[in-house]
């Protein structure tokens, strides 16, 4: 398992812990939804609020990234001719989601070029601030960029921003328990992230921070049969996010088991956890590199615990998991890594993880299955 970066695994003390909610909540649903839900929420903000340095009410809990950048860009005011600036390594679901906002509102994507593999943080600074001019509404970057594995230079990008009166919203999808992450610090408008990744929680796990100057009239992307309460005790943003119908929240809710279960694994917490993580695909990534002669490229600084290689030939066709080649290393070798392109970037690439049940051996493994493969 070399593709943490996509789902990530959920330790059994996690899962079980979500296991003995589910059955609170199946017990008695009314008490769980009406009485008990917000005081479990209200823990899970406070433990994510320790781990990225801000103020636990202002996050509201979110199933996931895709649905937290969904939620911010729908609580925009766009109109036609305005502009959000993202970078050519942005998820795709990001695009995806902007294309459809941008059809209803006239608004329009512009787009900072990034240079991989070679590239430095100044070329991202520059990239962004070269596409930033007075109809620049937003400026929508990711933290840690998925398909090519960069960790961004976003503070410098949201300084340049606040500079011009723009507003930022930074998508951390992959960086909680990835890289130290400290939100206050890097002051965006909005941060995002998933938990099902690096912080080893359940799947449909997520936040959103809203800088409290932008929380008035933030509203989730379900309207639930409370929005329209009144309550002097708490803010609508709490409450609106932290009830949107019924749904299984469980996940969620276990977030402070995972924060703090990950971080006992190790004798120097989660520092040590990501300094293991990140030089082991260091080495991982040179393993691989030596075995097939080519260089990695991609500086160190902007590496956290997975990294992108670029690979020769194009993308092939699949009937699996999206790629030929991704096929292969998995049905032929028991290897699951991605392989997969990033349009005018790279005709191919594959991004390999190290989490703590990763070895140096799983990457010996994965050089020798790609000269393999590579050479049919």
């Amino acid at each position: 398992m070399l593709n943490n970066g996509s789902y990530g695994l959920t330790p059994d003390v996690v899962r079980e812990a979500q296991i003995e909610l589910q059955r609170l909540l199946e017990e008695d649903p009314v008490r769980f939804f009406k009485a008990d839900l917000e005081d479990y929420c209200d823990d899970t903000r406070g433990a994510i609020a320790a781990f990225t340095r801000v103020r636990g009410e202002d996050i509201a809990l979110v199933p996931n990234g895709t649905f937290a950048v969904a939620t911010v860009l729908n609580n925009l005011d766009l109109s036609p001719g305005d502009e959000i600036l993202v970078s050519d390594h942005e998820y795709m679901a990001t695009f995806n989601e902007l294309g459809k906002i941008c059809k209803a509102t006239g608004a329009k994507v512009t787009v900072a070029k990034i240079p991989y593999p070679t590239v430095t943080p100044e070329q991202v600074v520059e990239s962004f601030v070269a596409e930033m001019t007075d109809r620049t509404r937003m400026v929508l970057v990711s933290h840690i960029t998925s398909a090519s594995a960069l960790v961004l230079p976003v503070k410098e990008i949201v300084a340049a921003a606040k500079q011009r009166g723009i507003e930022t919203f930074l998508d951390g999808a992959h960086t909680p328990g990835q890289i130290d992450l400290d939100i206050g610090d890097l002051d965006p408008t909005w941060y995002a992230a998933s938990c099902h990744k690096w912080l080893a929680c359940p799947k449909g796990t997520g936040f959103i921070y809203t800088s409290p100057n932008r929380k008035g009239g933030f509203k989730p992307m379900v309207l639930s049969c409370r929005v329209h309460e009144t309550r002097s005790d708490r803010a609508p943003y709490l409450c609106d996010f932290d009830y949107t119908g019924t749904n299984d929240y469980t996940g969620n809710l276990v977030i402070p088991v995972a924060i703090e279960h990950m971080g006992a694994q190790l004798p120097g917490g989660w520092d040590a956890l990501r300094k293991r993580n990140h030089d082991m695909v260091i080495a991982g990534a040179q393993i691989v590199c030596d075995m097939l002669g080519i260089e990695q490229q991609v500086p160190e600084s902007m590496i956290g615990t997975m990294v992108s290689i670029p690979l020769p030939g194009k993308c092939e066709p699949s009937n699996l998991l999206g790629e030929g080649l991704w096929d292969r290393l998995y049905l032929n070798h028991g290897l699951q890594v991605p392989v997969w392109d990033l349009p005018g970037v790279c005709d191919r690439m594959t991004r390999i993880s190290a989490q703590l049940y990763n070895t140096l051996e799983d990457f010996e493994k994965l050089g020798e299955a790609l000269k393999v493969e590579l050479d049919r």
